[in-house]
């Protein structure tokens, strides 16, 4: 494509996964500027500029000598060990183990590869990569796109200034404030490097030495609260809003899985998710660093592999809240150990914990031993492990007067519940008190 039809509009990461398809398919850069439909010295800067250095191969065998003269050489006793060693004077430094003769030879010369030298300047389709001893370097879509985006972001950081406007402003600042003048004045009557507007936010950014306690009228103002942007468009739940749940077939609902988080203090960074399976009255906690999409994935993850692969069985409907931490919902029904879904979710009505009811009347239970207040910031998995032995090994009613660590026990598999250290507590020894399985 021509330069001037290719314009001078950014690559995005789509036109990116183009060039690194066409890099791991060994084409000619010829080629895959026109399937990108960009210049081809658009995609070459591309890939100088963002390619990744990968080093040199590390593999065990790998030849450990990168001098351009190798082949050639025909040097011996370079080192002072081979003076002294009659053994090494009718054996070539190349073939040395003992001692790595390019650290000490004069004539060392690093070899390049011209797969790097030349296009397509990266070694992504090279059958040698993995024992290459030369300097390596890999084109991916995913981290050129990160960096491209980190220089434009740095590129537009900063104070557009010289170091002698800086200065200027300070000065004319300073002195008009000594002469009780106010900043408005003061840029409304000098010829000022910066508007008005920009110094105020240099001073809040700390970008200039004059702190806001000097300006008599910066002290009284409060940044102005932005709303926040909408997280989810619309139709995010669409296919697993609680309609679509209610007509799922019964017997398939008997065995949801209630799944809501349970805080500590307002500050606390931890919190506590809770998996409540509606038939069994059997409610496990995981441990969360911190109320994110990323720590549930975690958890579940891990509460996947802990299942060995029998997640599905026991966990396969997930009825959850509309909470934040529950946005990632790929995440969340995809399996960790192979390519499918271990899961499916949906989410209830906004403002009716109602819908979960059995779960929420379960978080009583926990409650009782970890009270509305308590600081989560020192809970550690262990202490929860005993902390859930004891609130499920509490015999209830609507469990036929047994508890529902005792039901959960009969079908689950029994290596869960020691990789979640979890265990049946006899009936005289529950403990349901506040602070005293815990006390942070």
């Amino acid at each position: 494509m021509d330069e001037k039809e290719a314009g001078h509009k950014h690559l995005d990461l789509e036109k990116r996964k183009i060039i690194e398809r066409g890099l791991d398919e060994d084409r000619s850069l010829t080629k895959i500027a026109e399937k990108a439909e960009v210049a081809v010295s658009t995609v070459r800067r591309e890939i100088l500029r963002n390619r990744r250095s990968e080093g040199a191969s590390r593999a065990k065998g790998a030849e450990k000598n990168n001098c351009a003269h190798l082949r050639s050489c025909k040097l011996k006793c370079v080192c002072e060990y081979a003076r002294h060693n009659a053994s090494c004077e009718k054996r070539l430094c190349r073939r040395c183990t003992m001692v790595n003769c390019q650290d000490l030879c004069m004539e060392y010369e690093v070899r390049t590869c011209m797969r790097v030298e030349q296009a397509p300047f990266v070694c992504n389709a090279c059958e040698h990569f993995g024992r290459c001893i030369l300097q390596r370097y890999r084109y991916s879509a995913e981290s050129a796109h990160y960096q491209a985006q980190r220089r434009s972001h740095d590129a537009r950081c900063g104070i557009d200034m010289t170091k002698d406007e800086m200065d200027c402003l300070v000065d004319t600042v300073r002195a008009g404030l000594k002469q009780g003048q106010s900043v408005h004045h003061i840029f409304a009557t000098n010829d000022m490097p910066c508007s008005e507007r920009s110094f105020y936010r240099h001073v809040h950014n700390e970008d200039v030495p004059i702190i806001a306690i000097e300006l008599a009228k910066k002290v009284k103002y409060k940044k102005r609260k932005k709303a926040k942007a909408a997280s989810r468009k619309g139709g995010f739940y669409a296919g697993r809003e609680y309609e679509d749940y209610l007509a799922l077939p019964e017997e398939d609902r008997a065995a949801t899985t209630e799944v809501d988080t349970v805080w500590g203090k307002k500050k606390d960074k931890k919190c506590i998710l809770s998996l409540h399976r509606v038939d069994l009255h059997f409610q496990p906690y995981l441990l969360l660093q911190a109320r994110t999409t990323e720590q549930v994935v975690k958890a579940l993850d891990w509460l996947e592999i802990s299942m060995e692969g029998r997640f599905s069985e026991f966990f396969g409907l997930l009825l959850l809240d509309r909470g934040v931490e529950f946005d990632d919902i790929e995440g969340i029904e995809r399996s960790c150990l192979h390519e499918g879904t271990r899961c499916a979710a949906y989410f209830c009505d906004p403002s009716r914990p109602d819908q979960r009811g059995a779960g929420e009347k379960n978080h009583v239970e926990l409650r009782k031993v970890l009270p509305k207040g308590t600081c989560f910031e020192g809970l550690d998995s262990h202490t929860l492990a005993e902390i859930c032995s004891h609130v499920n090994s509490s015999v209830r009613k609507g469990c036929g007067d047994v508890s529902p660590m005792q039901l959960a026990q009969l079908v689950m598999p029994a290596v869960m519940f020691e990789n979640l250290g979890l265990r049946l507590i006899p009936p005289k020894d529950v403990i349901a008190a506040p602070n005293i399985l815990y006390r942070p």
